[in-house]
């Protein structure tokens, strides 16, 4: 969804069908840090494509372009995901793993309001090509088969440690997740 005109008819699209949950993953930010939409193209994503998304999963780059703000702090991101569901979005997912620290912590932002921090350990690899396409993918193959929200996202993050754990060297750069991975254990689930 490089521009406007490709967010508007995707937007035509949704509207014209009954779909079940919609989970946006707002493609923003190449791993490398360049941006891939056009300016126009995020403000349509911003008034047109989030208030008919049940969840979106932005990381901390593509958070910080929908807000307009400098994301930091654990603190810094509950405040930018309360601005993201202020823009229409159910649930908001702020994925943490652009962070420097020990852990891969996402923030959970629900629409009642209640937050958690999903953690599990941080793995040192290159083979990280994708993830956050794997995660939302994920999350919306187990919506699709029935699953709760907050169980469909323990799912997704244990299958993406899996994934980046058992990831595949391939080529140069990053390389991709490895999807036929076993699910990972080692993911906790906080209130807070």
């Amino acid at each position: 969804l490089a521009d406007r005109e490709h967010v508007e008819a995707v937007v035509r699209n949704l509207q014209q069908v009954d779909f079940g949950p919609l989970i946006v993953d707002p493609v923003m930010v190449a791993k490398g840090g360049a941006t891939l939409l056009a300016s126009e193209a995020v403000v349509t994503i911003k008034e047109q494509l989030l208030p008919l998304a049940d969840v979106v999963t932005p990381n901390l780059p593509e958070a910080e372009i929908l807000v307009g703000k400098k994301i930091v702090t654990n603190a810094d991101m509950v405040r930018a995901a309360r601005m993201i569901q202020t823009l229409g979005v159910k649930h908001v997912i702020i994925k943490g793993g652009h962070r420097q620290n020990h852990k891969a912590e996402d923030l959970i932002l629900l629409a009642d309001g209640t937050c958690y921090w999903l953690s599990a350990p941080r793995i040192a690899t290159a083979n990280t090509h994708g993830t956050g396409d794997t995660f939302s993918a994920c999350i919306a193959a187990e919506l699709a088969k029935g699953q709760p929200l907050k169980a469909a996202i323990m799912t997704a993050k244990a299958f993406l440690q899996g994934a980046i754990s058992q990831g595949i060297s391939v080529g140069h750069g990053h390389g991709p997740t490895n999807h036929w991975a076993k699910l990972s254990e080692k993911v906790s689930l906080r209130q807070g």
